[in-house]
C-alpha cells in the first residue's frame, strides 16, 4: 500500500477499504475457528465498536499516514515505516507495562539498525 501510495498520489480511500474488507473476510474463519465471534447477545455492542474502530481511529490514521507518504521523500518514508514497530514497542513497555520480551528486543534492534544503514546510504 505505501508503495501504491506513492506512486498513485491522491486519494487511496477505496484502496484502503478494499484491502481491509480483503484481510477481515480471510481472518473471520480462523476466529469462527478459535471460537473468537462475539455471542449472539454482545453482537449489537460488538459491531458498534468494531465499526467505530474501523471508521475513526484506523481511517483516519491511514489517511493521515498517506498524506504524509505523499508529501515527503521516499528515505523518510522509509525510516518513518521502519521505526513505527519500534515505536510500539517502546509504548508498550514504557506506558502499558508489558515485559520486553528477547523477541521484540532483537526485533527493535533489527529495526534501528537498518534505520541507521538507510541513514548512511542516504
Amino acid at each position: 500500500m505505501t508503495i501504491y501510495s506513492r506512486r498513485a498520489g491522491g486519494d487511496l480511500s477505496g484502496a484502503t477499504v478494499g484491502s481491509f474488507a480483503v484481510a477481515a473476510l480471510c481472518v473471520l474463519p480462523l476466529a469462527a475457528a478459535e471460537g473468537l465471534l462475539p455471542a449472539a447477545d454482545g453482537m449489537a455492542g460488538t459491531a458498534a465498536w468494531l465499526l467505530y474502530l474501523g471508521a475513526v481511529p484506523t481511517a483516519l490514521a491511514y489517511r493521515l499516514f498517506f498524506a504524509g507518504v505523499a508529501a515527503v521523500p521516499a528515505t523518510v518514508t522509509a525510516v518513518v515505516t521502519l521505526l513505527e514497530p519500534v515505536a510500539g514497542v517502546l509504548i508498550a513497555v514504557g506506558l502499558l507495562g508489558e515485559h520486553l520480551t528477547v523477541t521484540a528486543a532483537a526485533g527493535s534492534a533489527l529495526m534501528l539498525a537498518a534505520v541507521a544503514g538507510l541513514a548512511r546510504t542516504g
